[in-house]
């Protein structure tokens, strides 16, 4: 199990619709390879942290990669998010 977890603080006035329109894919007759889930920090609500949680190997997830967002995501979201604290991919090591 891989997990793609990103932390971003949004700029003021952006809802979080707002966020999720700007990255997730367009709906499309495929079945989306991942779980999503969008959560904000209860100390700071412009504070997101986006998780996908995807059941395929690295080998996997590179040949879906592409379609996991938009192919225009991070310019949609430079307009929405003031700051990325963290990014990254990570491996299930124990369930």
């Amino acid at each position: 199990m891989l997990r793609a977890v990103f932390v971003r603080t949004l700029r003021p006035g952006v809802s979080y619709q707002q966020f999720t329109d700007a990255w997730a894919p367009s709906p499309s007759d495929e079945a989306y390879p991942a779980t999503v889930r969008v959560v904000r920090n209860l100390a700071n609500d412009r504070q997101v942290m986006t998780i996908l949680e995807l059941d395929m190997s690295l080998t996997e997830f590179e040949a879906v990669r592409a379609s996991l967002t938009r192919p225009d995501a991070l310019e949609r979201i430079a307009q929405l998010v003031e700051t990325t604290e963290l990014e990254g991919l990570y491996e299930e090591v124990i369930a």
